[in-house]
């Protein structure tokens, strides 16, 4: 993200290439949340002991990534 990110944010330029890569910018952060959401969905259905201590921490992490790819 960092490789799209800085040229734009130096030339300040709102043609038709910078609204591409702003296009891909947030692409990644959509497919790194699902992605990262995707790894905790079996925090979530484990069982016995295990399942309870991870349970709350599976949905605070999703919840954090999903609040922190909302936010810009």
């Amino acid at each position: 993200m960092i490789e799209n990110i800085a040229p734009m944010s130096k030339r300040r330029r709102t043609d038709a290439g910078g609204a591409a890569r702003l296009g891909q910018i947030g692409f990644t952060i959509i497919s790194l949340t699902v992605s990262l959401i995707a790894v905790l969905i079996p925090l979530l259905f484990m069982g016995d002991v295990t399942g309870r201590l991870f349970h709350e921490f599976a949905i605070t992490l999703a919840a954090t990534i999903v609040i922190s790819a909302a936010v810009p």
